[in-house]
């Protein structure tokens, strides 16, 4: 419960800088590619860490780390993907992406 905690404060903290540069008014269930590709390069990892946390939000996430090692790796692969096809979706590509390097 406590891992889960900080991992809903450290979303928190991060939503203002991450709204600010997020596409306007757009919830990330929705977002495609190309949503993704517009965000300045540096929002661009927290983007795929905030995702990974909604998709893991009621996976038993109390047993769950930050992994930031596996966003610093499928953050680069998912602009290279994206790039190959703007219209899909960002969260699905994204889990498919994630699935293959855990």
């Amino acid at each position: 419960m406590k891992k889960l905690s900080i991992i809903i404060l450290s979303c928190v903290a991060l939503t203002p800088v991450f709204v600010n540069a997020a596409p306007a008014n757009k919830p990330l269930s929705r977002w495609t590619c190309e949503d993704f590709l517009v965000l300045d390069t540096t929002y661009q990892p927290t983007a795929v860490g905030v995702s990974i946390a909604l998709n893991m939000k009621n996976k038993g996430m109390e047993n769950e780390i930050i992994d930031t090692k596996g966003i610093e790796k499928v953050t680069p692969i998912m602009v290279q993907e994206c790039k190959k096809d703007k219209k899909q979706s960002f969260r699905q590509r994204l889990a498919k992406e994630w699935a293959k390097i855990k």
